[in-house]
């Protein structure tokens, strides 16, 4: 949609964010289980961690399909979403993590 000045107006929905996933996994089916939902999402950077560009209903969708396959008792994920140059915004399950770091 453009405005009477003719910039072009984006809607929140549309916005996208960088997310990092990285994560420790000890049993090899729940780890192969994460490899295959987190590919679905982004791409492997390393062989623990994940990238993505998503947006802020994805990131929730992703979320909420890996915290499911982990065991918070043994093993660990991290996620890290870029929402801008400035600040960083962490979440994550297992293992002590202190939530919704925000770093400046």
């Amino acid at each position: 949609m453009d405005n009477a000045e003719g910039n072009e107006f984006i809607a929140i929905d549309d916005r996208r964010y960088i997310i990092l996933v990285i994560y420790d996994i000890v049993d090899n089916k729940r780890r192969n289980k994460m490899v295959k939902c987190l590919e679905g999402f982004g791409v492997r950077v390393q062989k623990s961690a994940f990238e993505a560009y998503l947006t802020k209903k994805s990131y929730e969708k992703l979320m909420n399909t890996a915290s499911h396959i982990i065991d918070t008792k043994e093993d660990s994920l991290r996620m890290y979403l870029l929402a801008n140059h400035t600040s960083v915004r962490s979440w994550g399950k297992g293992h002590d993590h202190v939530e919704d770091v925000i770093i400046f």
